[in-house]
């Protein structure tokens, strides 16, 4: 059996995404159709607006055949990390093929652009333009164009791209990266363009008030409509009693968390001291080096207690894949897999003891936790097993 995979968020699940999967049905509706998508905190560093559970049901519902989890020390880092782990579930289940949007849909360009990340030569600028004050994105675009010769204007899904490429090669993996035009709205656009609009643009429009049904297949949009309605969906700032409680209560361990900048965490505990609200606590903290989702991922850090320590044990080994749901197609696969005798796929948290060393069972246990810190702002029934879609 031939699987292809999708590295996702769906937050929310939106007709873009809809249309991604059936161009992929189009090519090839034989293949079983993998998604790796990140649980109840997502790339941003933002909590996901809708639950793991309700998401991974909608994927299922509209041409998705298994969803596995992206764990929470994978989906909220940088590109590189939030790639390398995705690319390596995939990986483990066999993937033949990663499809994915694009705005060049250039694979080759790609490529080339991949390798020159991955040089010396690019890796020494890079540091050069940080050192220089630079914030992250400012010297990786300076850096790339002074390696290549000419100026590099790529856009959100392309660096995504890019970073799956990488992540292939840091697992010397024989997946193949496809990729598949993006139409009419960009990955961080907050426009809209007949029934399409990003997931950005769709969050902004809900907060607003404004009418998101054109842009959402009918369950998708039920389900977030039905989370609206009844107060649960929440944002970073709703964590920040606890948020600050973490940062004063671990003042000197601070330096240790994942992202953070040498100095950074003086900055961050003073804001919390003085700062009885989110929003001047955030402008306390702001700093033209760090980019609004960096910001928001070191915050996220701190939240859940994601440090240096635990990133290098997850950037080196794939620890665990923790399938979410399938369907009857997914569940074939499944047990084709089963002939390879592959003992990191988990379908139930049961049998962990048993199956798993002390080291993974602290890496399981930590993803729960965080599920459970979300579930401090925005209630939902976990689940133990997977979701089966039957046909």
């Amino acid at each position: 059996m031939k699987a292809v995979g999708v590295i996702v968020e769906y937050n929310p699940f939106h007709n873009g995404h809809k249309l991604h999967l059936d161009k992929i049905n189009e090519r090839d509706s034989e293949s079983v159709k993998i998604a790796v998508m990140s649980g109840d905190f997502v790339q941003r560093g933002e909590p996901a607006i809708i639950n793991r559970w309700k998401r991974a049901e909608i994927a299922l519902k509209n041409g998705i055949d298994i969803v596995v989890e992206l764990p929470c020390f994978y989906s909220c880092q940088s590109a590189e990390i939030f790639a390398r782990g995705a690319v390596g579930i995939l990986d483990e289940l066999q993937c033949k093929e990663i499809i994915f949007g694009s705005e060049t849909s250039n694979i080759e360009e790609l490529k080339k652009i991949a390798s020159l990340e991955e040089s010396e030569i690019f890796k020494e600028k890079i540091k050069e333009f940080l050192k220089s004050g630079e914030s992250y994105p400012n010297a990786h675009s300076k850096a790339l164009k002074e390696v290549s010769g000419k100026e590099q204007n790529s856009l959100s899904n392309d660096i995504l791209g890019i970073e799956y490429i990488k992540g292939i090669n840091y697992w010397n993996s024989e997946i193949e990266p496809v990729t598949i035009l993006r139409e009419k709205v960009g990955y961080y656009s907050t426009d809209a363009e007949d029934n399409i609009a990003s997931a950005t643009a769709i969050r902004k429009f809900l907060k607003g008030g404004e009418n998101i049904e054109k842009f959402l297949p009918k369950e998708s949009f039920s389900i977030l409509i039905e989370e609206f309605n009844n107060g649960k969906i929440v944002e970073l700032k709703d964590f920040y009693p606890l948020l600050r409680y973490e940062i004063i209560r671990n003042r000197d361990s601070l330096k240790n968390i994942q992202d953070m900048e040498k100095g950074y965490e003086n900055r961050l505990y003073e804001g919390a001291i003085k700062s009885s609200d989110f929003e001047s606590f955030y402008k306390a903290i702001e700093s033209r080096r760090f980019t609004h989702g960096r910001t928001q991922r070191v915050l996220l850090h701190i939240l859940l207690g994601i440090t240096v320590e635990i990133t290098e044990i997850v950037k080196k080994e794939i620890p665990y894949v923790r399938v979410m749901g399938f369907n009857k197609k997914g569940r074939e696969y499944l047990n084709y897999l089963k002939k390879y005798e592959n003992k990191k796929i988990i379908t139930s948290l049961k049998n962990i003891q048993d199956n798993f060393s002390m080291e993974v069972r602290e890496l399981i246990e930590f993803n729960e936790r965080a599920s459970t810190i979300y579930k401090m702002q925005n209630f939902y029934e976990d689940r133990k097993i997977p979701i089966i879609i039957k046909d």
